[in-house]
C-alpha cells in the first residue's frame, strides 16, 4: 500500500486499485481494511470492489503489467482482469 495526497494504492498481482480518500473517516476505514487484507490468505478483486462500494470509497483500477512475465502470461492476466472488471460492472448495473 502506498499513499499520495489522499490517494492510496493497493497493488494486487495483476491489478492496481487507487482509492481516493476524502477525509479522516475514510482513511481509518482503508487502514483497517488493508490490515485485514494482510492477514488473509487470498482476496479476490471482487472482494475489493465490493468493499469499496459498500464503504462509499471512490476508486479506479489499472492493469499491472509485469516485465518479468512473458507477453503471453501478461495477456492472459489482462484477460482475467478485464473479465473480472466487466463482470463486476455488469453486476452493478443489474443491482
Amino acid at each position: 500500500m502506498s499513499q499520495k495526497n489522499g490517494m492510496i494504492q493497493i497493488q494486487c498481482i495483476n491489478t492496481i486499485f487507487r482509492l481516493f480518500v476524502q477525509n479522516e473517516d475514510e482513511m481509518t476505514k482503508v487502514e483497517i481494511f488493508v490490515n485485514n487484507i494482510r492477514t488473509m490468505k487470498g482476496i479476490s478483486l471482487t472482494d475489493i470492489y465490493n468493499w469499496c462500494n459498500r464503504q462509499g470509497i471512490l476508486y479506479d483500477t489499472r492493469f499491472n503489467y509485469h516485465k518479468e512475465f512473458s507477453a503471453w502470461r501478461n495477456f492472459c492476466m489482462f484477460i482475467h482482469y478485464y473479465r473480472q472488471k466487466q463482470k463486476y460492472m455488469l453486476h452493478l448495473k443489474i443491482a
